[in-house]
């Protein structure tokens, strides 16, 4: 049986847990900067929820208020993607 859990990260799971991409180098500037960042951003609402599939992550989504996006983005009252990332289909 598929066992799928969603865990949204906070202040401390993320100094546990980290955050991932198929491209993170958990001891690059690049990765401890984005870590800090994703701390900051907390306060302001941002969501950074990990997908697990049999206790192996299979992907997560950043999403954000626009209202606080650090994208250019017009967009009061909808939220941004920040980035998603899946590595299984189906």
């Amino acid at each position: 049986m598929t066992k799928l859990e969603f865990i949204e990260l906070n202040h401390e799971l993320l100094e546990s847990m980290g955050s991932y991409c198929l491209r993170s180098k958990k001891n690059s500037k690049g990765y401890r900067q984005k870590n800090k960042w994703l701390q900051n951003r907390f306060d302001e609402g941002l969501k950074y929820v990990q997908i697990f599939k049999n206790n192996k992550q299979v992907g997560f989504i950043e999403y954000t208020a626009a209202e606080y996006s650090s994208r250019v983005v017009f967009a009061n009252g909808y939220l941004v993607i920040h980035c998603l990332w899946v590595s299984e289909m189906g």
